[in-house]
């Protein structure tokens, strides 16, 4: 269960990862005045995207945690 959940997190965070890498450049992009790159590259969506699994894999990973917590609290390890 704690492999599944180190797993779970660590894409929480190569998530995060890239949502600041991909705001980074949008970013860049923008003060470049270069709007159609960021289109083109469908910025806004992706980032968005990656927000929503980042809230998801979050989630998933208190619900595990809570659940291991009462696994071992019952003794059943």
């Amino acid at each position: 269960m704690r492999e599944l959940i180190r797993s779970y997190e660590l894409s929480r965070r190569l998530a995060k990862e890239r949502i600041h890498q991909l705001t980074k450049e949008r970013n860049m992009l923008r003060k470049n005045g270069d709007k159609a790159q960021i289109e083109e590259l469908d910025l806004e969506r992706r980032i968005r995207l990656l927000y929503t699994e980042h809230g998801e894999l979050a989630e998933i990973v208190a619900h595990l945690t809570g659940y291991a917590k009462k696994v071992e609290e019952r003794g059943d390890t």
